[in-house]
Order: C-alpha cells, then structure tokens, then sequence
C-alpha cells in the first residue's frame, strides 16, 4: 500500500504543522489541493482549536492531520546558548542581526501541558 492510498490523499505530500505561525487556512488548501493538510494543535487553547477545526471540517472534507507536542519542554541552559550565541556571532554581525533579540530555547515556551 503506498503513503496516498493509505491516508486517503491523491498527492504523496504531508505539510508540515508550524505552530505559532499558521491557522486552518493553509491546512484548508493543502488538504483541498490533494496533499495531508496539518493544523498545529499544542499552542492553541481549548476554544481556539474548535475554532480552527470547525473552519477546517467547514471548507474541506478531505483528510487533514492534527498534530500536538508530545515532549517536555527543554530546559534552558545558559552555557549551551553562549556557546551557540558565539559560535553564529560572524554571522550575525554579516548580516546586522542584534543577537540579544533573540530568546533562549524553545519558541513554543507559552504552552503548558
């Protein structure tokens, strides 16, 4: 059995779920288009994610993917982000990036299990 008979799809394509910076719209037209659309699901709260799925099941009948984390958090450690800090500190001065904008460890920190 190949990957489109055994989800249902018409494309061998899975677009990947990018949580904090994609709604029910892009999962609509990947879905809607032949591919597996996915809704990143971890960094919604209770009402935001009924919202997103009634959007989906509204415009689309189509298989679509739902994905949450399934890993703890990692804990920031200080020596490691110095050493990544450094290490990228050429780069950033290449290109003008002010390298203390940018937050220690995991982007997805607002969710709580």
């Amino acid at each position: 059995m190949n990957i489109e008979d055994f989800l249902g799809i018409e494309l061998p394509i899975i677009q990947s779920p990018m949580a904090g910076v994609q709604d029910s719209a892009l999962t609509v037209a990947v879905s809607s288009a032949g591919g597996l659309g996915s809704l990143p699901g971890a960094m919604l709260g209770n009402d935001q994610l009924r919202a997103e799925l009634t959007a989906i099941k509204s415009q689309t009948d189509k298989p679509f993917n739902l994905n949450f984390f399934c890993h703890d958090l990692p804990v920031p450690d200080a020596e490691c982000e110095l050493k990544w800090l450094t290490v990228l500190q050429p780069y950033f001065s290449g290109y003008g990036i002010d390298a203390t904008g940018i937050s220690a460890g995991a982007t997805a920190r607002a969710f709580q299990p």
